[in-house]
């Protein structure tokens, strides 16, 4: 199994974080499919969109726990879509995620409560959940 890959888990129990509702707003079509294929094997219920508009669409008609936002998105500012995803009903509770090819600067803007640099594996991804997520709702 390579280094990065998910483990799958032991039958009988649940990936460690099943049933986690992320929003991903990422405009690459291959970006997308990576970033579910990789979400997959951890449990998460991902909804994963090409812009701004649709991000917003989806986060006032559910709630997410999770919101990763790509801040080189072409519709829209990721720090202006992130301030409103906040503000939204489905996002109001979320942890906001910047997500980019660029360095993680010294201060990141008070909106987003992590940073993910591209490219990342599996093993990032799960430890920045178990960082952003509440333990109760982590299974494993």
């Amino acid at each position: 199994m390579p280094e990065d890959a998910a483990r799958p888990s032991t039958p009988g129990s649940n990936p460690p974080h099943d049933g986690l509702r992320l929003l991903a707003v990422e405009d690459h079509g291959i970006g997308r499919v990576l970033i579910q294929a990789m979400l997959a094997p951890l449990g998460v219920d991902a909804t994963i969109v090409a812009d701004g508009a649709a991000a917003l669409r989806e986060a006032r008609r559910e709630p997410f726990d999770v919101i990763f936002v790509d801040l080189g998105l072409p519709d829209v500012p990721g720090e202006r879509l992130a301030v409103e995803l906040a503000a939204s009903p489905g996002g109001r509770h979320a942890a906001i995620v910047a997500v980019t090819g660029r360095a993680r600067p010294a201060e990141i803007p008070a909106v987003f409560g992590d940073w993910l640099e591209k490219p990342f594996s599996v093993r990032d991804l799960d430890a920045l959940l178990r960082r952003l997520t509440p333990p109760l709702k982590l299974r494993a």
